[in-house]
């Protein structure tokens, strides 16, 4: 990921010069495309550090399940049999 930021802020920087150097409107849709790249290799990266978190709670007599995410279950009933 470190390359693709490294080469989008190239990509930037030579986009901005062609601006420049020769204003029109093929360089700022470069520099808009460049800008685009860059924040997309910021938010990608920022994507895959986020860490998956789970939490499972269970009421009393109950069997957890493992679902693969949140999951929560209850007594749906009123009438309590158990006791």
């Amino acid at each position: 990921m470190r390359y693709v930021k490294i080469l989008a802020m190239i990509g930037l920087v030579g986009a901005i010069a062609w601006l420049v150097a020769d204003p029109g409107f093929e360089p700022a849709l470069a520099v808009v495309a460049a800008i685009s790249a860059l924040v997309s290799a910021f938010v990608v990266e920022r994507r895959l550090r986020r860490q998956p978190q789970q939490h499972q709670s269970v009421s009393k007599s109950s069997t957890g399940i493992q679902a693969g995410g949140d999951v929560n279950i209850g007594n749906l009933s009123s009438d309590k049999h158990d006791k």
